[in-house]
């Protein structure tokens, strides 16, 4: 997919933006995907997927409050299906 110089999205009232379809596709975002921000030093927005690998659900479980159920198999399937290999 060729690489466009810039796009543009709008704020709502709300605060909230809609990514380019072409930006969602390319980044392979869904519903319910979750996008970190970070702006550097100049004033730039920088965002990325939040893609968590077996090893981040490992920690977060460690760290977390235990729940009070197991993950389903349909459950980790889908974390896993997160990840890009």
């Amino acid at each position: 997919m060729p690489h466009p110089a810039a796009l543009e999205a709008t704020v709502t009232s709300k605060g909230q933006i809609t990514l380019p379809k072409m930006l969602r596709e390319r980044l392979g975002l869904k519903r319910g995907s979750r996008i970190r921000f970070r702006v550097d030093a100049h004033g730039r927005l920088q965002g990325e997927p939040i893609l968590y690998d077996l090893e981040d659900l490992w920690a977060m479980a460690d760290q977390a409050r235990r729940p009070k159920r197991a993950m389903t198999s349909d459950e980790m399937d889908a974390a896993k299906a997160r990840r890009r290999w």
